[in-house]
């Protein structure tokens, strides 16, 4: 099935800032969270990056998930939220571009269709906070590619997981 990749409506734009908000906000919370356990396993935070992108792709397609995606960002970066901030500016965007173009080709109504589309968002999304980890943190390349790793398997699983149950409900309640 094969959607569209674009939507420019008013709908969708203002709704991508708004629910952008919303993802500003649960950043924010999870970041703390993930600073206290362990700051460069991103688990929680990560988690919750993957969620968002993928709902505000299948919910107002792009460039609503970047606008979306960028919010989050620009927040980031203005509240000096993380060190790691300025690699989220390319996370965010590629992985809201790789979400869509999986979406785009799939109904999204098996798990399975949720998994690939978080795989093509946390995999290149995850590899650039891998080279913020190198060039921020100083950290060895094994280590920032294994708390990559493990926080792309976690956040494809668990938002893969999440993004299906809520989007299976927003198009049962005709909020979409």
């Amino acid at each position: 099935m094969k959607e569209k990749l674009f939507r420019t409506d008013t709908k969708a734009l203002v709704g991508s800032v708004i629910v952008g908000i919303l993802f500003v906000i649960m950043e924010q919370v999870t970041g703390r969270i993930d600073g206290i356990m362990d700051p460069t396993l991103l688990l929680l935070n990560g988690t919750t990056w993957s969620f968002f992108t993928g709902l505000i792709v299948l919910m107002y397609k792009q460039p609503a998930g970047v606008i979306g995606g960028l919010v989050e960002v620009i927040v980031a970066m203005a509240t000096a939220y993380s060190p790691l901030a300025f690699f989220f500016l390319f996370a965010n965007t590629i992985g809201s571009i790789g979400y869509s173009l999986v979406a785009r080709n799939f109904s999204m109504e098996k798990l399975s269709h949720h998994i690939l589309a978080q795989i093509a968002c946390n995999v290149p999304g995850n590899f650039c906070v891998m080279i913020g980890l190198i060039y921020v943190f100083h950290l060895d390349w094994k280590i920032a590619l294994l708390t990559s790793s493990i926080t792309t398997v976690v956040a494809t699983i668990v938002a893969g997981i999440l993004t299906k149950k809520v989007y299976g409900s927003l198009q049962k309640s005709s909020l979409l």
